[in-house]
């Protein structure tokens, strides 16, 4: 290839809806940073919402939100029936032939479907058979037939119907994008993997306009919620059965009886789960403070921290992971305390130098020797230790870096 083409198209194909959580960190913002620094990709997104939204009085402004987030591209949206509904692969097809139609894409030119997930790409797949202008870029989020939690006749049936879903997808995907080597790796040892096609691995990025660590910033929020003179350990984010709760209030309920000044920092809209973990553990209310915070606020909750929890079991949901989480903390100046089977990122920290990791379920002592080695560091070179971890998480987990591998995915598929 003499370079890049003058003529790329891609349309970015989402089916999880507008109010989806990960929408604008794992899709419109990747899709600005390509505008900026590829402008001669032609970008449009399609995004399928379930009809049960229809109704809601949030979806103009949200619409409006998401058109904003993304200048220069082509914004689609169409309803779509609930997920697992009768012939859903035919009927997200013909949404997605629709959704062409209205991007305008004329010409004999490829055309890119940047499909996250394998829903999508399996429908990009019918429209690729009468379309010869279709080139499909999966984006594989993870494991999606072990994230089934459905049992008997139901589980059974989906955990199926997601098997075969994703051997569609991989069988006529042109190329891949996955969050972690480990996801790849599990796809070619089940036989799902088993072409040679163009390649990526990237996995979430933190938004470093947003995250970043300013010693300023720590020192205030730390004022602010009585915390100057405390050791604080820190866990953002949801409290979904995976977070395991229990394991976070383990790992602080044995920090805390080694050392005194111990304080556990929650920055949740959900944080009773754990609070009840704690409580039942014997852990001082005082000494725990949450805190629901909006999005914007969060970094500096996050800067106000000295450690943060990332704690997870041994399933393979977890073990080709790509929590975003991770990648936050560091940019925010947390070195990181994590189990080892989060995709690549328990091995990474380690051989960074920003992360110690322990086994689950929680070992109290090998929790406590972790945390002591991190608070060991911090001690020793205090805020430069902290701007090594934000350093780490902007050279290696941002979309300043990491958009230029999907550009070029882009470019060998346009070629």
């Amino acid at each position: 290839m003499s370079g890049p083409s003058s003529d790329i198209r891609v349309l970015a194909f989402v089916g999880e809806g507008v109010f989806a959580p990960v929408l604008d960190s794992q899709v419109l913002m990747p899709l600005a940073y390509i505008g900026r620094q590829a402008p001669h990709i032609r970008r449009a997104v399609l995004i399928l919402t379930s009809v049960r939204f229809r109704r809601d009085p949030r979806v103009p402004s949200r619409q409006a939100a998401i058109r904003a987030a993304v200048p220069g591209a082509q914004v689609l949206f169409r309803y779509r029936l609930p997920l697992d509904f009768p012939f859903q692969r035919a009927r997200w097809a013909r949404a997605l032939r629709a959704g062409l139609q209205a991007a305008a894409f004329a010409g004999h030119g490829a055309i890119v479907l940047h499909c996250r997930g394998q829903l999508t790409a399996a429908a990009a797949t019918l429209v690729k058979r009468r379309d010869p202008r279709v080139r499909i870029l999966l984006d594989m989020r993870g494991a999606s037939e072990d994230e089934i939690k459905a049992g008997g006749l139901r589980g059974w049936y989906l955990r199926r119907s997601a098997r075969r879903t994703l051997r569609l997808a991989l069988q006529d995907a042109d190329a891949l994008n996955a969050v972690s080597h480990k996801l790849v790796d599990h796809l070619r040892a089940t036989g799902l993997l088993t072409r040679d096609i163009p390649m990526a691995v990237v996995g979430c990025c933190a938004d470093t306009q947003r995250f970043y660590f300013d010693p300023a910033v720590r020192a205030a929020r730390r004022q602010e919620l009585q915390l100057a003179d405390r050791f604080v350990i820190c866990y953002c984010g949801a409290m979904s059965h995976w977070q395991r709760p229990d394991a976070l209030a383990a790992t602080f309920a044995a920090v805390a009886q080694d050392m005194p000044d111990a304080h556990m920092l929650i920055v949740s809209r959900e944080a009773e789960p754990l609070l009840a973990h704690l409580r039942s553990l014997g852990v001082p209310a005082a000494k725990v403070t949450a805190r629901a915070a909006s999005h914007d606020q969060v970094a500096s909750y996050l800067m106000a921290a000295d450690v943060g929890l990332l704690l997870r079991e041994n399933t393979l949901t977890n073990r080709v992971a790509s929590p975003v989480k991770f990648a936050e903390y560091l940019r925010c100046g947390l070195p990181v305390v994590l189990t080892p089977y989060i995709g690549d990122f328990s091995e990474f920290a380690v051989r960074q130098g920003v992360g110690q990791t322990i086994e689950f379920p929680i070992r109290p002592a090998e929790a406590v020797a972790a945390v002591r080695a991190l608070r060991t560091r911090l001690a020793t070179e205090g805020d430069a230790f902290r701007a090594t971890c934000s350093q780490v998480a902007a050279a290696h987990f941002s979309w300043e870096v990491q958009a230029a591998q999907i550009i070029r995915l882009y470019e060998a598929l346009s070629a």
